[in-house]
């Protein structure tokens, strides 16, 4: 990690390509917007927001406090004195921030050593927000704990430790995320069936090879099931006098060495039986966007035109050619030969950065024109591209912040897109001129990722609104597929869901809808029927249905021509495949808890007390080295699960704290509003220096320099003095 100490949270494996926007500079970042910051006091955080999104500060501050009693209570450590939250209400006003900078669409929160901030911008949904708030409040456990309760104080001791980002990023992946985070799963088999499953020592090497978010989590994960999550804040602890390696033996009894043998065995028995059970792509599709067929080396947002003649998608291009950022290409959609780059934002300051996270482009019925997102000074702006040209058709700007998956309707006079505005994200329809701009929704759900039905009567989408939502508790479904008819406004949930779902995708005739689904502990596609009013697993793949993230968009149907296209994920890369027909795969009608490999192990539901007593004891094997765990009710083995009376005193898990939303809610009615003001703090003392010479009737020399910033970084304050001669001249 850099001395400065800052962390990257959400660090995606290819940083979105961006330009440094042309506009006035002021005193630091560049600045589109003025912000009006105000502060929300609470127990234990002083969230620093501005008016405009006051209502997701609020939210933000209930879950910082459930965040800080889990988390408090797993590591075992208090803080003592309140820190700092600076929260922005989208992407595009988070990269102006005077603190770090920009730091692109990779980044989706840091927190910084010196002072102890946590920063980040409110990202549409609020289950995404509290895995980025708490992934960075773990950060902010990690430095406490390491400056012994005050902010900025021992650096020296985190530099001369300097843990490895597996440690560090793996820990806080973990307590965020909770056990079977099945993003981090898909790596994890991946890394096995294929033969690449890191040891310790290669991931503390060469974490840019081995990722240190995904394996760190796992062996985390791994760590967390056989010793107890407590064991966690144990080793964290022990880290700051000992360094890591003796950390962990003094509280597992095992050198990294043997820690790494036995997660890698445990991670080799767990998931090379589901290879067997599982497709290769190439059993029932051909490859479509590949390096070879290609060239470049990932292919995200896939979006095909509806004669299916045409895929549009983002990607990097030919290193010798230098186009090494992820721009917006045009490829033949049978061969796979890329046509044009449609969009360079390399040297295009319309398009500082391109939404390859979240967002997906898409094509008019005719396929003469494509929306995509585009940020331009501060702000998401939708595009319509000429696809013959290449040249900007319309440009519209509208009144939020942020602009995710545009379509088309069917006869292409409108366009419905996800926008958000304050850190909430609703469902917008625009005019395809840029007139009469309708919100569909209003509320604090996401709503995400339309796609708009053959007919033009209704609109498919990914929402958190569920049966099982409740605000007022914060306790939030995973996404569920959802249906509205635009006219009434009236919204259906579709029946018989599970796990995550994502990225709606309407058949030719409107008679089905496609999606994302992890419900069987793999990403795969699911068909949803309105006629039988069932759901059809058309894919079980290995590698999994997906982009870097769990949310973002990976598959596409052609309409005009039934062939639909996918991200997968194998061998760590993202290669686009199609298909013909996809109804044509539709077999028995899936159940929830159908015979599944993968399913059996990753939604066991949770054994009761006596038989975890009973059959979940690990042994030591022959010769191990044996390490004992302390707990409230005496001590034992920690390679034993304790008995069943010894179970109600069992340290919490970090699972079972995110089980219950209701557990470290705070009183609202405790906050404190006010508005923010400057104060100056010293961010850097320049090491001082003195010196004295007898010539000339005596000479001194020296000096020293001090910088200060207010919390925000938008103001500075340098103060230097010197001496050269003698005193009376100085």
């Amino acid at each position: 990690m850099k001395a400065v100490r800052t962390t990257l949270a959400l660090m995606v494996l290819l940083a979105g390509a961006r330009l440094d926007a042309q506009q006035y500079f002021g005193m630091n970042q560049v600045q589109y917007k003025h912000f009006d910051w105000r502060v929300l006091e609470t127990e234990h955080w002083s969230v620093h927001y501005y008016p405009e999104e006051r209502t997701g500060a609020m939210e933000t501050a209930r879950m910082a406090e459930r965040s800080y009693t889990r988390l408090s209570k797993v590591l075992d450590h208090q803080f003592r004195e309140k820190k700092p939250i600076i929260l922005f209400s989208s992407r595009t006003e988070f990269g102006q921030n005077n603190v770090t900078g920009d730091l692109g669409e990779g980044t989706g929160g840091v927190t910084d050593y010196l002072r102890h901030r946590m920063i980040f911008p409110m990202n549409g949904d609020l289950a995404s927000l509290e895995h980025v708030l708490t992934h960075e409040m773990v950060h902010e456990f990690q430095y406490d704990i390491f400056a012994r309760g005050k902010a900025g104080a021992g650096m020296q001791t985190l530099n001369q430790i300097d843990p490895p980002l597996w440690f560090m990023e793996g820990m806080a992946e973990y307590l965020s995320s909770g056990p079977h985070h099945l993003l981090t799963e898909t790596w994890i088999r991946d890394a096995v069936v294929n033969g690449t499953l890191p040891t310790i020592e290669q991931m503390t090497e060469r974490p840019d090879q081995y990722f240190p978010y995904r394996f760190g989590e796992s062996l985390w994960e791994y760590i967390g099931q056989r010793w107890g999550d407590a064991a966690i804040g144990e080793i964290l602890q022990n880290a700051t006098s000992l360094g890591v390696a003796r950390a962990f033996q003094r509280q597992l009894g095992l050198t990294l060495h043997e820690l790494s043998d036995d997660w890698r065995e445990a991670m080799n028995a767990k998931y090379l039986p589901q290879a067997a059970t599982l497709d290769r792509p190439r059993t029932f599709s051909q490859p479509l966007l590949t390096e070879r067929k290609s060239g470049g080396q990932i292919f995200l947002a896939p979006a095909l035109s509806r004669d299916g003649n045409f895929i549009a998608f983002l990607s990097n291009g030919s290193m010798k050619r230098g186009e090494v950022f992820i721009d917006l290409w045009l490829a033949d959609a049978r061969t796979g030969k890329r046509i044009k780059r449609l969009v360079n934002s390399t040297t295009n300051p319309n398009f500082e950065e391109l939404r390859l996270l979240y967002s997906q482009s898409s094509f008019s019925n005719d396929g003469r024109t494509l929306a995509f997102t585009g940020e331009r000074q501060g702000k998401d702006v939708l595009y319509l591209l000429d696809v013959a040209s290449a040249s900007v058709k319309k440009r519209i700007d509208l009144p939020v912040d942020a602009v995710w998956s545009p379509v088309f309707s069917p006869d292409d006079r409108q366009i419905a897109f996800s926008g958000t505005h304050g850190g909430i994200t609703d469902l917008y329809i625009v005019n395809a001129d840029g007139s009469n701009l309708r919100q569909l929704t209003n509320d604090e759900y996401a709503n995400l990722q339309p796609s708009w039905s053959p007919d033009g009567t209704r609109i498919a989408f990914a929402t958190d609104q569920s049966p099982e939502t409740n605000l007022a508790l914060l306790k939030l479904s995973k996404w569920r597929i959802a249906v509205m008819d635009i006219a009434s406004g009236q919204l259906t949930i579709l029946p018989g869901q599970d796990g995550l779902n994502l990225n709606p995708q309407w058949s030719p005739d409107g008679h089905e809808l496609a999606f994302v689904s992890d419900r069987t502990g793999v990403p795969n596609i699911f068909l949803y029927d309105f006629g039988t009013q069932q759901h059809y697993q058309i894919t079980n793949v290995l590698g999994g249905v997906g982009a870097i993230t769990e949310y973002s968009p990976a598959i596409t149907w052609a309409r005009g021509a039934d062939r639909m296209a996918y991200t997968y994920f194998e061998r760590g890369d993202y290669t686009v495949w199609a298909f013909d027909n996809p109804r044509a795969m539709k077999r028995a009608a899936y159940r929830p808890g159908q015979t599944n490999a993968v399913a059996a192990i990753t939604n066991v539901p949770a054994p009761t007390p006596a038989a975890v007593a009973e059959s979940t004891i690990l042994r030591p094997k022959a010769g191990e080295p044996t390490s004992t765990y302390r707990a409230s009710a005496g001590a034992r083995q920690s390679s034993v699960l304790p008995t069943q009376e010894l179970v109600a005193d069992l340290p919490p898990s970090i699972g079972n704290l995110m089980a219950d939303p209701a557990y470290g809610l705070p009183d609202t009615a405790r906050f404190k509003e006010h508005p923010y003001h400057a104060s100056f703090h010293p961010d850097y003392i320049a090491d001082p220096s003195v010196g004295y010479t007898p010539s000339y009737g005596g000479m001194f020399a020296g000096g020293t320099a001090f910088v200060f910033s207010d919390l925000l970084g938008n103001h500075q304050l340098a103060v230097a003095g010197n001496v050269y001669g003698r005193l009376s001249d100085a």
